[in-house]
């Protein structure tokens, strides 16, 4: 009986391990901004995807006056001039698993070279959002990067649908591209 106890502590532990993977994606209906976070041995990697070219990025989240125009304008031209495809990696430990949908890693990246410029990731963050209406309850996802360039801070921020985020899964390259 002992025997059988134990092993179904190792089983349950197992499972819980293993659905405690940090593999995510989201996905628009019609590819714009796509997220894509993967395990890799001891290491998470969060690539973005900026299907129709960088300069079409978000680059800000948030209310907007006419004093901020002058500040987003500045930052979307330097994150118009990095690749379509960013890149961050992670050591495992220095993220952390919230639920299905709700993950993040923290602190700073090793430093790349991309297009001429110092580019360092320090956060990645999803969370799930509900907000109560009279017309019903409507639920959503939002993810974002932040990272510095040249010492400058920028973030990505996306807000997704429910049904474009989908965890315990990654897609590949070429079809994203």
């Amino acid at each position: 009986m002992k025997c059988l106890f134990t092993i179904s502590i190792i089983l349950f532990s197992l499972a819980s391990a293993a659905s405690n993977k940090m593999d995510m994606a989201c996905v628009t209906e019609f590819p714009s901004t796509s997220f894509v976070v993967r395990e890799a041995a001891d290491t998470v990697i969060v690539e973005i995807f900026n299907h129709n070219g960088p300069q079409y990025r978000p680059v800000y989240d948030g209310i907007v006056t006419p004093n901020d125009l002058g500040t987003i304008a500045k930052r979307a031209n330097v994150v118009s001039k990095l690749p379509t495809i960013l890149r961050f990696e992670w050591p495992r430990a220095k993220c952390e698993y919230h639920g299905p949908l709700v993950k993040s890693c923290m602190g700073t990246t090793d430093e790349q070279d991309v297009n001429g410029f110092k580019v360092s990731g320090w956060s990645f963050t999803s969370s799930e959002v509900t907000e109560k209406t009279f017309a019903g309850d409507f639920k959503s996802h939002k993810v974002s990067a932040h990272f510095s360039v040249d010492g400058s801070t920028y973030s990505v921020p996306m807000t997704y649908q429910e049904h474009d985020c989908e965890p315990n899964r990654y897609f590949r390259k070429d079809i994203l591209q």
